[in-house]
């Protein structure tokens, strides 16, 4: 097969004939889906093997830092869970295969067999990400993955259930975007769901990436986010136009005491985000508490909502369960589409 001679660098261990021959057979799913003989296969194996991303390593942006942050999957399984609902909503047949198109490390995955023993056996989570440092470490948990660009996936028409594009699909450059979106619902089987994932262009979530981890991060941070016109627009496009939501997708930490609860948080953004360092000259936990309170205000932005939502408007830390929740507010925006047929 021609494009095995462009598989030197598929992974940073593993030519794709390595990957074809030890990898894909070991997992059900991936003897299912895995397709690379389509047409502009070559093309997108050559654009992987010169492509560093800034979540291979801290070295190239914040990647040993994400992966340290995402150790705790319980921070975002609130979102993730509803993001997995409408995917794969209760009627759906069962089991059902969802791509994480951008899945990282396998956060996702990880989340459903740590939180959610009713959804372990209804949903198989196949993951995918553009880092091939990601998805070896996601290989490495033993989680189905493989390394791909989302305007590029190499999976048979019509082989899952649905597909889940969140949590960094700003990082998708705009004039990709239509084909990202075309890709999914091309994999994804006659009925089934695409969903889509960002924080809109005007979100408290968007204005913290531009004015925080922008300018205090090694790789910065200039991605445009998603308007709702934009997400409705890619869909209308495709041929499949979505329903577009407003989601509470929070970040949750819990301590011993208010103080390691708001503590933990900011070790947690300044992980996730790749800004210890710029987290580290604003001195101790108050200070670092207070820019949080600055950027993830919310009282504006949903003011300016097309329906009201019952979202908490500012960081707080509660009482819950015997312990102390830190609880950081994210307004997401989410395009669900259904295929036809």
């Amino acid at each position: 097969m021609d494009v095995l001679a462009e598989a030197d660098a598929y992974l940073p261990s593993m030519t794709l004939e390595g990957y074809l021959r030890d990898v894909v057979p070991a997992h059900t799913v991936l003897k299912a889906t895995v397709e690379f003989g389509r047409p502009g296969a070559d093309k997108a194996l050559r654009a992987l093997a010169a492509t560093t991303t800034e979540f291979d390593s801290d070295d190239t942006g914040r990647g040993d830092s994400y992966r340290r942050a995402q150790q705790d999957s319980s921070v975002r399984w609130r979102g993730m869970r509803q993001l997995l609902e409408w995917a794969a909503p209760p009627e759906a047949a069962f089991p059902c295969t969802v791509l994480d198109v951008l899945g990282g490390d396998g956060t996702i995955a990880r989340a459903v067999h740590e939180h959610a023993p009713d959804l372990r056996d209804r949903l198989s989570i196949l993951t995918g990400d553009l880092s091939g440092d990601m998805v070896e470490r996601a290989l490495a948990q033993g989680l189905p993955a493989v390394r791909q660009g989302a305007d590029h996936l190499f999976l048979g028409d019509g082989t899952v259930d649905a597909a889940l594009l969140a949590y960094g699909t700003h990082h998708i450059a705009p004039q990709d975007r239509p084909e990202a979106v075309a890709e999914a619902l091309r994999v994804v089987r006659p009925g089934g769901r695409v969903v889509l994932h960002d924080f809109e262009t005007t979100s408290p979530m968007a204005g913290f990436f531009t004015g925080v981890v922008h300018p205090h991060t090694t790789a910065g941070h200039d991605y445009p986010h998603f308007s709702r016109e934009s997400l409705a627009e890619l869909f209308e496009a495709a041929g499949t136009p979505a329903r577009t939501v407003d989601m509470y997708d929070p970040l949750v930490v819990r301590g011993d005491t208010e103080e390691e609860a708001r503590r933990r948080m900011c070790a947690y953004v300044a992980d996730m985000y790749g800004v210890g360092e710029y987290f580290g000259a604003l001195g101790g936990t108050d200070a670092r508490w207070r820019l949080l309170e600055q950027y993830f205000g919310h009282e504006e932005y949903l003011a300016g909502l097309p329906e009201e939502v019952d979202f908490t408007p500012g960081p707080v830390v509660h009482r819950s369960q015997g312990a102390y929740v830190a609880e950081v507010p994210r307004a997401a925006i989410v395009a669900v589409a259904r295929k036809a047929g």
